[in-house]
């Protein structure tokens, strides 16, 4: 096994590179280095599995053995993936690993970059990686963020998350971020062109309001879309290894900061999971 180390210096806080590092669209963005549309699937909680993956579903599985969000993540490589199926330990690839450590003073953030891999794979990323984190480097400096995603696994079969993620029976039951609020009525039209109303409520009957909208594009089993205003907001479902991994995706307002939009959307999927489970 060989070590290699690559740095940069950041001009953006350690919860910004974070977020460029691991959202969604900025993922693909900088991993795009290594394989056109690369992406990653995982609950990203430490000791859980990510999938590492071409448009094609191949790539390779690892274990998140390490994890302080905005601080440091690592991944314990384990094998190949085939068509989305895990292939069983890789001689090549187990007990490598992919580290990222970020260290922030006054706003500046450096970041390193540790693998441990075989030896043949040395000169490609050696050629690569410079180039990938220049990219999260530009993002997190100049960027302006796009989009924003907001991720679950479930481990339960692709129907049954979808059936309790849109019938109104269910929505009723996780529909909202917090236990101070809950969702008492709601109706939902599940087709293109469809109307949806959720209504919310704190549970003192202080506040409430209802988010109503039509359904721009529904693919069952796959996507839900609608648009807030000019923004566009759709939800993914991708069944692997017998889960099905939950992805909300919106473009940002300019109201509230990238990460209470991000924390608010998180807080009501993590809701979802739990009422599924």
């Amino acid at each position: 096994m060989k070590q290699i180390t690559f740095s940069t210096t950041i001009n953006a806080p350690a919860e910004k590179v974070w977020f460029c590092l691991w959202n969604k669209a900025n993922y693909i963005n900088w991993t795009s280095v290594f394989s056109e549309g690369s992406h990653a699937i995982s609950d990203w909680n430490k000791g859980s599995k990510i999938h590492f993956l071409s448009p094609e579903g191949d790539g390779m599985y690892a274990i998140i053995s390490e994890l302080i969000p905005n601080e440091k993540i690592t991944f314990l490589h384990q094998g190949e993936v085939k068509n989305h199926v895990e292939q069983g330990l890789n001689e090549e690839w187990a007990n490598s690993e992919e580290g990222y450590v970020l260290k922030e003073d006054n706003g500046i953030t450096i970041l390193n970059v540790n693998l441990t891999l075989d030896e043949k794979w040395q000169d490609f990323f050696n050629d690569t990686f410079p180039k990938a984190i220049a990219l999260v480097k530009e993002d997190a400096e100049n960027g302006t963020v796009k989009l924003i995603t907001v991720q679950t696994v479930i481990d339960k079969p692709l129907q049954e998350v979808w059936d309790k993620y849109t019938k109104p029976e269910h929505i009723v039951n996780w529909n909202f971020a917090s236990d101070d609020w809950h969702c008492p009525k709601t109706y939902n039209e599940v087709k293109t062109g469809g109307q949806f109303s959720h209504r919310m409520e704190s549970k003192d009957g202080s506040m409430g309001f209802d988010f109503e909208g039509t359904y721009s594009e529904v693919i069952p089993l796959k996507k839900l879309a609608f648009n807030l205003g000019e923004r566009k907001v759709w939800t993914e479902f991708t069944s692997f290894n017998g889960k099905t991994l939950v992805s909300g995706n919106f473009e940002p307002e300019q109201t509230h900061s990238i990460y209470m939009q991000r924390d608010g959307w998180q807080a009501i999927l993590n809701n979802f999971k739990k009422y599924c489970n």
